[in-house]
């Protein structure tokens, strides 16, 4: 059964979900597709989603927290 979370971001919502065993409990992060964006393969919803486990949701708001304090580093990989 997924959850909607509280998101301190406007026009972002935020579901907890089982991702199965290997994965454990996800988060699924949405937001409403901005009209220049391209269109995928799969039927047009409007909206642009990504999933991802908590240690990937830790690892990301770790790189988000850089960003926000202008300490983002630049990949030249």
């Amino acid at each position: 059964m997924a959850t909607d979370l509280k998101s301190h971001a406007q026009g972002v919502s935020l579901t907890r979900f089982w991702g199965g065993d290997s994965r454990g409990v996800c988060v699924q992060v949405t937001a409403k597709r901005a009209d220049s964006q391209p269109k995928g393969l799969l039927p047009d919803t409007g909206f642009d989603s990504v999933q991802m486990t908590r240690a990937q949701a830790a690892a990301l708001a770790a790189d988000l927290q850089d960003f926000a304090q202008g300490r983002e580093v630049e990949d030249i990989g």
